[in-house]
């Protein structure tokens, strides 16, 4: 197995935590606006962008669970442009957790969910 830092590791598996953790919630305040408030063109534009987080979210956790594997599977080295890739996801997925996170609270308050 190719290795990476550990510190790496640790990094990929808490925002895969914390991804998953954004698509839950943006699920769960979906399904609450829906069941209090009903599927309305009021509500409409909120839950599409519910929805927009929750495969953001999903597609980073996808990605690192794909990159994490091919990199374990790798011998005896793992592909540079495969761990530029990694990093980069993981800057990109530091930046974009801030934001979905941010409008899961701003949805909650919109709708008084908090």
């Amino acid at each position: 197995m190719a290795q990476l830092p550990e510190e790496t590791i640790t990094t990929v598996l808490n925002l895969q935590r914390r991804l998953l953790t954004i698509i839950h919630e943006a699920t769960a305040t979906g399904y609450n606006i829906v069941e209090r408030y009903g599927e309305t063109e009021v509500t409409v534009s909120d839950l599409a962008q519910l929805d927009n987080v929750q495969e953001r979210a999903d597609t980073y956790h996808s990605r690192f669970y794909n990159l994490l594997r091919r990199i374990a599977e790798s011998q005896p080295i793992a592909e540079t442009a495969m761990i530029d890739l990694l990093l980069l996801s993981i800057a990109e997925a530091q930046a974009t957790v801030e934001a979905l996170e941010a409008s899961i609270r701003e949805t909650k308050r919109d709708w008084n969910l908090l």
